[in-house]
């Protein structure tokens, strides 16, 4: 099989985790990305390919980095480098991996780097022992380019309903899911402190995770001391924990330029096929909140370009900032949570390094299907509000297009209709779906979403002590009707 000469294909894959008992020997987020990229470079075996860059794609983070590529490619020898920042989604990567394979086919770059890192553990650290930052990341810059947009989809009536932040969001959609499947509370919390406890089982024997220990499900499940309840029914060991030092790289050149610098066919991995779901809408517009038809109809049409099945599929990353995310994206591919699917060991317990994770999983990625010539691994990632999606297909085998099918099926699900929704409803409604804030001091406010006999969907909120200790003792209010009256709900 003759492959084309500007075939992208990814050559190497580095990773580097930052552990320092003294945080003010910590290197900065740049230096982070400067360490998996050499990594990366090392590991494809060539020479000089560094200096030969002409385009570094960074997915932006926690730092305030103007223009990372460009300082990156400084630190590399790089010379003069086409620069992009991805917008801050856990969708971006696949994205940046996406416009660097288009690049690469129309004979615009050759060689391009996609990296991304962070030192925000030690960050946090320095500041709790009261030092001065450890360094400056406020370096101006413009990048060359810009790739996807910050789009949350949060309608304002939401947010004073309590849904300002993804934890909030998550856990709603994850009571919803709940409820759809006739599950009690407390079996609910029960299966997916027991899906996260096989998530802390994988990270276990990753070198490259965060927390290397294995939890048993009701360590998860339990709020306690380290472990508190942070938005009903979610415990800190069900959220993505950003607190980490850690960065990857993958190098993606065309075909000539793997051979011009003597790259081992054992060393190359291709994207065969990726999907794109870009358009926004609000919690409030969705027919359902546990279901995004838009996630679904990205999945499917990537096995449809891949011409594979699920069961197919040797390996999977699914997106993981929190149990919802695991079990949507694997309905949504037509796998099973069991195995779990997860080459990393999931953003808790690997590690969720903002929007840098996905790289990650496509680092591990890379080593599976070198590990397994011919075989092919799914990486799937979820961005914004569970509002955003991407899917890649992988293999060491190219295929037999000169490049890989990449399709935005945006279109599609703009397309379809949105639920009618109401802001400052006056009225009784039936509970939807619910989830309760806690800080550190006990419940803040619990968040009530509700579908009225006329099918429009209502948000409201409750401080009530009483109704929020009730839900966090697992009593159940979905499909009990409530009283919604400027903006607050009293349960019936």
């Amino acid at each position: 099989m003759t492959v084309s000469s500007r075939r992208p294909t990814i050559v190497g894959a580095g990773q580097f985790v930052q552990r320092v008992e003294d945080p003010r020997q910590a290197v900065p987020p740049i230096a982070v990305m400067e360490h998996a990229l050499r990594r990366a470079a090392e590991d494809t075996g060539a020479k000089g390919l560094l200096e030969a860059l002409d385009a570094i794609y960074v997915p932006h983070g926690l730092w305030r980095y103007g223009d990372p590529g460009k300082l990156l490619a400084e630190r590399v020898g790089a010379g003069t480098v086409q620069t992009a920042v991805g917008a801050i989604s856990g969708h971006i990567v696949q994205i940046l991996v996406n416009r660097a394979c288009q690049e690469i086919a129309s004979g615009r770059r050759d060689i391009i780097a996609v990296v991304g890192g962070e030192s925000e553990n030690s960050k946090r650290r320095l500041k709790r022992a009261g030092h001065p930052p450890g360094w400056n990341d406020e370096i101006a810059g413009e990048p060359s380019l810009r790739f996807g947009e910050m789009k949350r989809g949060v309608h304002p009536h939401e947010i004073d309903a309590g849904m300002s932040t993804a934890t909030a969001c998550f856990s709603l959609c994850d009571t919803a899911l709940r409820h759809s499947l006739g599950e009690t509370p407390k079996v609910h919390r029960d299966r997916i402190s027991e899906l996260y406890s096989r998530m802390s089982q994988v990270a276990t024997a990753n070198p490259n995770a965060w927390i290397q220990r294995a939890y048993e499900p009701e360590e998860i499940r339990d709020p306690s001391a380290e472990n508190r309840m942070v938005s009903y029914p979610y415990t800190k060991l069900m959220t993505s924990n950003i607190s980490v030092d850690q960065g990857a790289a993958l190098i993606i050149c065309s075909e000539s330029a793997a051979k011009r610098f003597e790259i081992g066919q054992d060393k190359r991995v291709y994207l065969r096929a990726s999907t794109e779901m870009n358009h926004t809408t609000y919690l409030s517009d969705r027919q359902s909140l546990h279901h995004h038809p838009g996630q679904e109809i990205a999945a499917h049409r990537l096995l449809e370009l891949g011409e594979t099945n699920a069961e197919d599929v040797a390996h999977i990353d699914l997106y993981s900032c929190f149990p919802f995310a695991v079990q949507t994206g694997a309905a949504a591919l037509g796998v099973g949570v069991d195995p779990v699917p997860s080459l990393t060991g999931g953003m808790t317990f690997f590690g969720g390094p903002f929007a840098n994770y996905v790289i990650h999983s496509k680092a591990h990625m890379v080593d599976r299907l070198r590990a397994s010539p011919g075989s092919t691994a799914v990486i799937g990632s979820v961005g914004g509000y569970f509002g955003h999606f991407s899917y890649g297909l992988y293999s060491t085998d190219p295929g037999v297009a000169d490049a890989p099918i990449i399709e935005d099926v945006s279109h599609e699900y703009a397309k379809m209709p949105v639920r009618p929704h109401i802001a400052d409803f006056d009225g009784s409604a039936e509970i939807e779906s619910y989830t309760v804030e806690v800080a550190t001091t006990g419940p803040i406010k619990a968040s009530f979403t509700a579908i009225t006999n006329a099918g429009e969907r209502v948000w409201g909120r409750s401080e009530d002590p009483a109704v929020m200790n009730a839900l966090l003792a697992d009593e159940d209010a979905c499909g009990r009707n409530a009283r919604f009256r400027e903006g607050l709900v009293d349960l019936d």
